[in-house]
């Protein structure tokens, strides 16, 4: 019989108390070696990269924008320029719980969060209430509110003391003189954002594109702590890299007289109905003073503009020069000395060359006419007469006319690195067809830009002395250093007795004898030639209207300047003397009173311009009854 259990007896198995408590104690120094080791690690070897986290997590890093270089005029007028905007950034997710203004509750009744802070915003952006509520709201950290707002816009918002909005410092292109010179100097489009959420600048066109790497500068930036609700902690950690501004272009051009050109030739393109014109401005050592286009386009308002309103012509538009190129021509028969000025020449009304049959803008029979003569009214007959003089053989004549045309600066692109500038096209003389042998010599088989063609005038202008054209005088840097650039390379293309026999020829162009009567300019001697080509158009594949141009210097007993006008297609009239003359006169006029240069001084050159008492050639010569010459 077993014996009854006493009670609270113990089981033989059962765990005794104290063993139970050194588990128990065991369990909790386990435990607290652990947290302890773990506040060790924490305070000791990861306490850097923790203290650095945190830091990351409230710290804030911006771009600072570079102020991007300016571009003046010859004169420091600011063609170009960049002013301080700023883009207001929220972050919504802190703006979920506005309910505070300047530290202190907001007014009862207007809302909280972005309701509450779209209220306080929308009369100050001017931006309707529902759309800036809805870029308020979200659990986002990061919305642009508004771009391009002015620094005093700015402080009226950040007076407003709303956690989550900050903003970001950007700069703002604006151009002056507007469209006066937006095609020379170009436009920035809106900007382009990176890879890393940074905008950098976007050239289309002019020198803004050309000069873009010296113009941007170099961004910096700034790191800084910031409080929970966005702003900048004022003793907080901070570091910076201060930008560094870009490099200003201090151009040749005289914004005065681009202004002028510019509304000259405007108004004459809406008057022909052209689609295009250009004026050119350069001085005799060939810095260029004015460079207009038209059509042009308003910089302030770049919306749906075309690619052709962004174009500068002066340099990107080639063309067939027609009459005036005759001058390169005849310049290389007098340099070479096969003929002169009085030279004698029976012109016919019709001369068969190779399978063509070419003529003169106007019917007429024999004519007994001079080389000045020949020039002043323009005859393709006379000038092909005259080039073949050069040679016995017309290839060599081809060979000689083509070197000439490269040394006026024929068929290369200048030195000034222009968007989009052709070098113009000036084919192989040993590839010529038959008959583009004698078009040549009256400029038509080869094409310009108006630069070019200006350059030639230039040339006869400098005493025969070729100058690489330039656009810019020189830069400075942020401090304000200036640095001139380097003048054009120069070279000889003709005598000075030469180009002096061109002067004095190409006045009888300007006369009441001459084709370009209407580019006369009261006290100056003028110089100049006519030009009415006709125009290929690339588009149709074929020859199309007209070019109608005046390229002229002055005064032609003291050359200073050399106005070049050109008009592509004109509809209401395509002669160069009557079209493109009367706009030179007008902008030549302005020019030589602009630049101080003072009347001329000798008598007007006589050189003959009929010979052997042909009386109808004498009248057809003194009354004028000649036309441009039209290109065939």
């Amino acid at each position: 019989m077993s014996r009854p259990r006493r009670s609270g007896a113990s089981r033989p198995d059962a765990p005794r108390p104290d063993m139970r408590m050194r588990v128990y104690t065991l369990g909790v120094l386990g435990g607290l070696t652990v947290l302890g080791g773990r506040l060790v690690q924490l305070q000791g070897a990861d306490a850097s990269q923790l203290a650095n986290d945190a830091l990351k997590q409230r710290t804030s890093k911006t771009t600072l924008y570079a102020k991007r270089g300016d571009i003046l005029d010859s004169s420091g007028v600011v063609l170009a320029t960049s002013v301080e905007r700023r883009d207001v950034i929220a972050d919504p997710r802190t703006i979920a719980g506005f309910n505070l203004r300047n530290g202190k509750p907001y007014e009862e009744g207007r809302g909280t969060g972005p309701e509450g802070a779209a209220a306080l915003l929308a009369p100050v952006l001017g931006i309707d209430l529902a759309t800036l509520t809805a870029k308020l709201t979200g659990t986002n950290r990061y919305a642009v509110v508004a771009m391009g707002i002015t620094p005093q816009l700015w402080q009226q918002v950040s007076d407003l003391g709303i956690s989550g909005i900050t903003s970001r410092r950007q700069t703002q292109r604006i151009y002056p003189t507007g469209s006066a010179s937006s095609t020379l100097v170009g436009v920035l489009g809106t900007p382009e954002e990176t890879e890393g959420g940074e905008f950098t600048d976007r050239p289309l066109s002019g020198l803004e594109m050309a000069r873009n790497s010296l113009l941007v500068g170099t961004d910096g930036w700034m790191r800084y702590e910031r409080s929970a609700g966005g702003q900048e902690i004022p003793l907080g950690d901070s570091e910076i890299t201060e930008p560094v501004d870009g490099t200003s272009l201090h151009l040749t051009i005289d914004s005065d007289l681009q202004w002028k050109a510019q509304s000259a030739i405007a108004a004459k393109v809406a008057e022909t109905g052209a689609e295009s014109g250009t004026v050119v401005i350069m001085d005799k050592q060939q810095r260029l003073l004015a460079l207009a286009s038209a059509p042009s386009l308003d910089p302030a308002n770049l919306v749906g503009f075309t690619n052709d309103q962004l174009q500068n012509t002066a340099l990107t538009k080639v063309f067939e020069p027609g009459s005036t190129a005759k001058v390169v021509t005849l310049a290389a028969a007098l340099e070479e000395g096969v003929v002169t000025a009085d030279s004698r020449f029976t012109v016919p009304g019709e001369l068969v060359k190779y399978d063509k049959a070419f003529h003169d803008s106007h019917e007429h029979g024999d004519e007994k006419l001079t080389l000045a003569g020949i020039l002043a009214v323009s005859s393709n007959i006379g000038t092909i007469l005259a080039g073949e003089k050069l040679d016995a053989d017309l290839k060599t004549t081809s060979r000689i006319l083509h070197d000439y045309h490269l040394a006026f600066g024929f068929g290369a692109k200048t030195t000034l690195k222009f968007p989009g500038e052709s070098g113009g096209i000036l084919g192989d003389p040993a590839k010529y067809s038959g008959t583009q042998r004698y078009t040549v010599m009256f400029g038509q088989g080869l094409s310009v830009t108006a630069v070019q063609a200006a350059s030639v005038f230039a040339t006869i202008a400098n005493d025969g002395v070729r100058v690489e054209p330039t656009l810019i005088a020189g830069t400075s840097d942020p401090n304000g250093n200036y640095r001139a650039e380097p003048g054009g390379q120069t070279s000889r293309v003709v005598s000075a007795a030469t180009a002096k026999t061109l002067r004095d020829m190409m006045q009888s162009v300007v006369s009441e004898a001459g084709t370009a009567a209407a580019a006369e300019i009261p006290g100056y001697l003028v110089a100049g030639k006519t030009g009415t080509a006709n125009r290929y158009d690339v588009d149709l594949g074929r020859y199309d209207g007209y070019t109608a141009s005046f390229i002229g210097l002055a005064p032609a007993d003291d050359p200073e300047l050399v106005v070049a006008v050109i008009l592509q297609d004109p509809k209401t009239n395509y002669y160069g003397g009557s079209a493109a003359g009367p706009v030179f006169k007008d902008v030549m006029t302005y020019a030589l009173a602009r630049r101080g240069i003072a009347p001329s001084a000798e008598p007007p050159a006589d050189l003959p311009l009929t010979w052997g008492g042909d009386e109808a050639a004498e009248q057809s010569i003194s009354t004028g009854a000649v036309g441009d010459t039209v290109g065939q």
